[in-house]
């Protein structure tokens, strides 16, 4: 099993070994950048399953780097110094998972860069599941369909009905595509048999009707 590849990206480089070391002694394998630039070119060619960056590097400034990565679905958190709110707020808007304020220390740091690995895993996810979403719907009308009837009966997102149609043809061992067209056959049948059912039932009503009338003649005081 391959180690999971985080980038440090710090120019302090007291930080820079904490980090490293700390991340390394717990099982990642690591990549260092000390400059804005460098981690921006490591991030691409190595494509590591996260990056710390700091946001105030030479060459290259952290927010734009940060902004190279969200560009790449390359996902990062971020380091900024104490009490510097304004710079949270932008590296969060530019897609940070997290932050960390330094100083920090190693029981600070791991908490952290494992939650933000299990985020980055379910945002790829919800990517992927999106993306065959929109292919499904893009190529098949039945499924757009199925999805939309799911939607309004379910109350369910179209990510969520996508979902429950998809799973349900993988437990079924069929295409997407066919599942939803035998579904919306046996919808059309049973709206088809409703029609019909309320049809005969309101000529059984009137036929009734008619009989009691002949019955009971409705009469007319003298």
């Amino acid at each position: 099993m391959s180690l999971l590849r985080v980038l440090v990206a710090d120019d302090d480089q007291e930080v820079l070994s904490m980090i490293s070391n700390g991340l390394r002694a717990a099982g990642y394998e690591i990549l260092q950048a000390s400059n804005g630039e460098q981690a921006e070119r490591l991030a691409h060619e190595h494509r590591p399953d996260l990056t710390i960056l700091d946001l105030r590097m030479p060459l290259k400034d952290g927010f734009e780097v940060a902004l190279s990565l969200r560009e790449a679905d390359l996902p990062f958190i971020s380091l900024t110094s104490y009490a510097e709110q304004e710079m949270v707020q932008r590296a969060t808007d530019a897609g940070a998972l997290a932050y960390l304020v330094k100083p920090l220390d190693i029981e600070q740091l791991l908490p952290a860069v494992q939650s933000a690995l299990s985020r980055a895993v379910e945002l790829r996810e919800l990517k992927e599941a999106m993306r065959q979403m929109d292919k499904a719907l893009s190529q098949s009308r039945e499924i757009s369909m199925v999805v939309g009837i799911f939607m309004e009966r379910c109350n369910l997102s179209p990510i969520q009905a996508f979902d429950a149609l998809r799973d349900e043809a993988r437990s079924q061992r069929r295409k997407i595509a066919e599942l939803a067209r035998d579904y919306l056959q046996a919808a059309e049948t049973l709206h088809a048999l409703s029609g019909r059912l309320s049809e005969r039932a309101q000529e059984k009503t009137e036929r009734g009707n008619k009989r009691v009338a002949r019955r009971f003649p409705t009469r007319v005081a003298q």
